[in-house]
């Protein structure tokens, strides 16, 4: 496969059903680049707060496709935790590399290594060099992320209408 040019693989894994997509991505490392910028292609845009509530808001407006009691855009979004894969996700699609301390070595392995920074959502813009990036914003981008998810039940999980 690393013999192909990355145009034709791009080509090929941009006519993949968006279902057989995660598949896609364990061909080799170049179909999962290209794999995982269209499975997560979404994902920055729950990060820029306007965008994000007019999502939330026309879920809202869409009376035949949300449920009957849902929680209401205008109050605050639940106090979870920023999950270590989502914001693996947001750094790879901003910084456009791998993680600091995301490693495919066992977790013994990386506890061996004293000196792997680990990305944190209090270090993540400081790490990136992306200041606007906190851990806040983390949060709320998050959290929306999954009320949207969790409501919008005619959608998978990466937002395309079923």
């Amino acid at each position: 496969m690393d013999l192909l040019p990355p145009e034709i693989v791009r080509q090929i894994v941009a006519n993949v059903p968006k279902p057989s997509l995660p598949s896609c991505r364990l061909v080799c490392r170049t179909f999962n680049t290209f794999a995982f910028a269209i499975l997560f292609s979404h994902i920055p845009h729950w990060l820029d707060y306007k965008t994000s509530h007019q999502a939330v808001l026309s879920l809202v407006h869409d009376v035949y496709n949300r449920p009957a009691v849902m929680w209401s855009p205008w109050a605050s979004e639940p106090d979870l935790p920023v999950d270590r894969v989502f914001m693996g996700i947001v750094w790879k699609l901003l910084v456009k590399t791998d993680p600091p301390g995301f490693s495919l070595i066992s977790q013994e392995g990386i506890e061996a290594i004293e000196d792997l920074v680990q990305l944190t959502p209090q270090n993540f813009a400081e790490l990136s060099e992306k200041e606007e990036m906190t851990e806040n914003r983390l949060k709320t981008a998050q959290n929306r992320f999954l009320l949207h998810r969790n409501y919008s039940r005619k959608f998978d999980w990466s937002g395309t209408r079923l």
